[in-house]
């Protein structure tokens, strides 16, 4: 009897070669993703028809400050609350902005944990950008990708009216209520300062510790003038020293397709004069120049 012909599984050598091309493409794309292939952040957002905005948002913030009576007539922790209606500030803006130009509604989840859980919740996939008042920073950017940025200013030592603090000399060994995670506690390090500090949650925590005299200065931005009070919600402290330039951006996965039309976004706003509209409302002043 004659034995049943086998017809063998290989694939032909051409398409045996193709094959194994397909392969070494899919390996080479998960080696640069991480060892994950994953689909872009822009089809994700409109698969889903939101974009989710991680925050730290404020009680009093020019970029992203919470309602507190939205919080108590709704019962809800901070931790919960997602409705854009109760934030306010330049971040909040502009997302929604950039959320109408893409189709989909907006999302805010606030991260408690401070600014330096930002980035992080952008990585556990708990937010699709993170906009807060949020430094570009090289310690940043290496995990990280940033839009261009929306506002430029100075970091700044604040300081009592009548302090003799005049130089980052000054400064050094001296007490600094400084943010724990912010851009500022990161630009210490580079300072070489031999700091006291103090760790602080909030700006105002560190506003008022230099006030009451429980700090000899704090960080902070401010586009005002060595002398000058350091913002109209902020008057009771004068910069001292201007340390170095800085400016904000809204952060994002490394890779992700969404810096593309968020740049577009935000040089549309630039372009328009909206921007400066933006700014001005939340008492930001008009941008200066072109980042």
């Amino acid at each position: 009897m004659r034995k049943p012909r086998v017809e063998s599984c290989a694939p032909a050598p051409r398409a045996r070669r193709l094959h194994l091309l397909g392969l070494a493409v899919a390996a080479a794309s998960a080696f640069m993703t991480g060892g994950v292939v994953q689909a872009g952040d822009l089809a994700d957002v409109k698969a889903k028809g939101k974009l989710v905005v991680a925050t730290y948002p404020l009680i009093e913030d020019s970029f992203m400050a919470v309602d507190v009576e939205a919080m108590r007539h709704s019962g809800l922790a901070l931790k919960d609350m997602r409705d854009p209606a109760h934030f306010k500030g330049i971040d909040l803006d502009l997302m929604k902005g950039f959320a109408e130009s893409l189709g989909v509604a907006l999302e805010i989840r606030p991260e408690l944990a401070g600014y330096g859980d930002l980035i992080p919740a952008l990585d556990r996939r708990e937010g699709d950008v993170a906009a807060s008042s949020f430094a570009i920073t090289p310690q940043r950017l290496a995990t990280a990708d940033f839009s261009t940025p929306y506002i430029l200013q100075w970091d700044v030592a604040a300081v009592r009216p009548d302090s003799k603090i005049k130089s980052i000399a000054d400064l050094k060994g001296k007490l600094v209520a400084v943010i724990e995670g912010s851009s500022h506690f990161e630009r210490l390090k580079a300072l070489n300062l031999d700091p006291m500090i103090r760790l602080t949650k909030y700006v105002l925590e560190g506003y008022d510790a230099v006030l009451e005299g429980q700090a000899d200065y704090t960080l902070l931005e401010s586009r005002a003038e060595v002398g000058q009070p350091v913002s109209a919600q902020y008057s009771g402290l004068k910069v001292a020293v201007r340390i170095n330039e800085t400016s904000y951006g809204i952060a994002m996965r490394k890779g992700s397709d969404l810096k593309a039309p968020l740049d577009a976004y935000l040089e549309g706003l630039r372009k328009s004069g909206e921007l400066d509209k933006i700014l001005a409302r939340h008492g930001q002043g008009n941008v200066t120049k072109t980042p």
